[in-house]
């Protein structure tokens, strides 16, 4: 028989819910996050014990699965918290540490890099909020001079994130992009705000997240009447003077960040400057956003992506409860 078949018996003991499509009040999205996530442990020095061998074994078989059945392994995440449960960590699962890290350091922050074309990202775009290996992926791209974004984020923020949190740990990763919206002229300065945010505290989530809420708040400050007649540089300095009043940054970082916004090469005479539309050090950094965005066909904000797919059913204005509803075939 091909080689395949013989690995049938291990589907028995392993059984699956397969990835199908399903309405979430629009069109079709899958059911279960697309692409490969392996499990992976850190070497040990001792021998593991005889649990960590067994979650070793289930984690090496999912791979092989996956393989010779040409699946993604992502199709397998239901049997991972299982495998949380072997590898040991007390009353903390290891999908509630993932959720905590993910949330507030990423231990550094994303970077644009090049392997010898276009720059890249570091690592993946994204500012995340609960477990990385979570089976649904809800991907969220706002603008913080939208209006209907400030509602979607508002009420992701208050309620719903905190209500998945505890209701349905490790089963939701919201993920937010920061989508341009050109048309609205202040839209470039306030993402790269945020994004020097996130670059001057190491890659974190929270106080990412913090200074979008005090932005948000202070939505109306930056609407295009109000800054008409407003210069560059002091939107950008009302913006690291929020970044301090909400405790995103430390007062002595101020200087830092608007270092980060300011124009490169200012401080040379003109006609010694080798660029004169180089931006600033966060520009190349939102450019890796907008691109993404681009690529994707994205115009709007907000827009919700479920499991790597549009998601049309939802609206700016839903309330926490017709976000449970809405999500509650996931969960």
């Amino acid at each position: 028989p091909p080689p395949a078949l013989l690995l049938l018996p291990l589907l028995l003991l392993c059984p699956r819910s397969a990835s199908a499509p399903m309405t979430l009040r629009g069109p079709s999205v899958r059911g279960w996050s697309a692409g490969r996530r392996l499990l992976s442990a850190p070497p040990r020095a001792t021998p593991p014990p005889a649990s960590a061998t067994l979650a070793s074994v289930f984690s090496r078989r999912e791979v092989v699965l996956a393989s010779a059945f040409g699946m993604g392994t992502g199709l397998l995440a239901p049997h991972r918290r299982a495998l949380s449960s072997l590898r040991g960590g007390g009353g903390r699962s290891e999908g509630t540490a993932r959720a905590e890290a993910a949330t507030m350091e990423t231990g550094k922050p994303v970077a644009p890099i090049s392997l010898g074309g276009p720059p890249l990202p570091s690592m993946p775009l994204g500012h995340r909020y609960g477990d990385p290996a979570a089976p649904v992926q809800v991907d969220v791209h706002l603008d913080f001079t939208c209006p209907f974004s400030k509602k979607m984020f508002i009420t992701l923020h208050e309620q719903v994130i905190p209500y998945l949190n505890e209701k349905h740990p490790g089963k939701v990763l919201i993920t937010e992009f920061n989508q341009v919206q050109p048309w609205h002229p202040a839209s470039t300065l306030v993402h790269e705000a945020a994004l020097a945010v996130e670059m001057l505290k190491g890659g974190s989530a929270a106080a990412y997240e913090r200074f979008a809420k005090a932005v948000f708040d202070n939505q109306q400050e930056f609407m295009d009447d109000v800054l008409y007649e407003k210069s560059r540089k002091e939107v950008y300095s009302r913006l690291c003077g929020l970044a301090v009043e909400c405790g995103a940054i430390d007062p002595d970082e101020e200087g830092k960040m608007m270092s980060l916004l300011t124009v490169k090469e200012l401080d040379k005479p003109y006609e010694e400057r080798k660029e004169h539309n180089g931006g600033n050090a966060i520009t190349s950094l939102l450019k890796l956003y907008i691109k993404q965005s681009r690529k994707a066909g994205l115009h709007v904000s907000p827009t919700v992506y479920v499991n790597g797919l549009e998601d049309g059913g939802v609206s700016s204005g839903f309330s926490k409860e017709q976000w449970i509803e809405h999500l509650s075939p996931l969960l």
